[in-house]
C-alpha cells in the first residue's frame, strides 16, 4: 500500500514532492533577498497604487526602526495589526518581523467582546488600526473593548492621524537593530475567526511560514518570467493565511494584488 497516494497527483500536475523549508533562517532573510533581487519590480498593488520591492524594503526598514526606537518594541514583543486590505499591511508585517517582534493579526470584523478577548490573551504591546471605515468605528470599538481591563497594550496608532504621520516624517535616518535568526522563533500569532467560540491563537514560527509560503509559491508556479503580469489576490487578517499570502509572491518576484475587502 502506498503510504503517500497524494504524490501521484503532485506528479501529474508538475508539483514538486518536496520543498526546502530551510533555505533561509527566517522570513526576514527570505524577504531581504527578494527585496534585493527584484528591487525594481512591482511588489504590491492596491487601489491604483503600486509599491516596488525597493519601496517595501525602504518603508518596512523605517517602520522597524520606528518600532524599536520610538515605541520601545523589543525582541519577542507582540505588535497587533487590525487593518483591511491596503498597502500598509505588507509594510507592517515585514517591519514587525524585521524588528524581531511578533505580529498579532486582529480581524477588522471583530465585535467588542471578541477584540477584548484578543487584547487580553495576546499580550500585545502596540496596536495599529484605522480610526474608522465603512465597516466600523474602530476607535469606539477599541474603547469599549479596553474598558475596565488591565492590559499590556501601551501604544495605539491610528493610520492617517498624527501618530502615524510622525512615523512617516521621522524615520529616514533611524538605525535598525538586527532581527533574530532562529527559524523556530514565533513571528506571527494568528487568531481563528471564533465562529464556534472565542478566537484561538495559533503560534506560527519563521519556519512554519517559510514552509507554507514555499509550498504555495511552488503550486502557483510564480516565476520572474510572468512579472509584471503574475498577480496573487491577497487575503487580510480576515483569514488565517494573511501573513503567508503577503509573502508568497516574493519567492519569485511576482506582484501581490490587495483586493477590496
Amino acid at each position: 500500500m502506498n503510504p503517500k497516494p497524494w504524490l501521484a497527483t503532485y506528479r501529474d500536475n508538475g508539483i514538486p514532492e518536496q520543498i526546502n523549508a530551510d533555505a533561509y533562517p527566517s522570513v526576514v532573510h527570505m524577504l531581504d533577498a527578494a527585496m534585493a533581487r527584484f528591487a525594481d519590480k512591482p511588489a504590491f498593488r492596491s487601489f491604483g497604487q503600486t509599491l516596488s520591492y525597493a519601496d517595501v524594503d525602504r518603508l518596512s526598514a523605517a517602520f522597524a526602526a520606528w518600532l524599536q526606537h520610538t515605541l520601545g518594541v523589543k525582541r519577542g514583543d507582540r505588535v497587533a495589526v487590525m487593518l483591511p486590505n491596503f498597502l500598509a499591511f505588507p509594510i507592517a508585517f515585514l517591519g514587525i518581523a524585521r524588528a524581531g517582534a511578533v505580529q498579532v493579526n486582529v480581524n477588522p470584523a471583530y465585535r467588542a467582546h471578541e477584540l477584548a478577548y484578543v487584547l487580553d490573551k495576546s499580550g500585545m504591546k502596540a496596536l495599529f488600526l484605522r480610526a474608522n471605515d465603512v465597516r466600523s468605528n474602530y476607535r469606539q470599538l477599541l474603547e469599549e473593548a479596553m474598558a475596565g481591563r488591565d492590559l499590556a497594550l501601551r501604544h495605539v496608532v491610528y493610520l492617517g492621524e498624527e501618530s502615524w504621520d510622525r512615523f512617516l516624517e521621522g524615520t529616514a535616518d533611524v538605525p535598525r537593530h538586527d532581527a533574530p535568526t532562529d527559524p523556530h522563533s514565533v513571528v506571527n500569532i494568528q487568531y481563528t475567526s471564533g465562529t464556534t467560540g472565542f478566537p484561538k491563537g495559533v503560534l506560527l514560527t519563521h519556519r512554519n511560514l517559510l514552509a507554507s509560503g514555499r509550498a504555495v509559491a511552488a503550486v502557483q508556479e510564480l516565476t520572474p518570467a510572468f512579472e509584471p503580469f503574475a498577480r496573487v489576490s491577497m487575503v487580510t487578517a480576515d483569514a488565517d493565511g494573511s501573513f503567508e499570502a503577503a509573502s508568497d509572491p516574493c519567492w519569485h518576484g511576482a506582484a501581490g494584488v490587495l483586493s477590496h475587502p
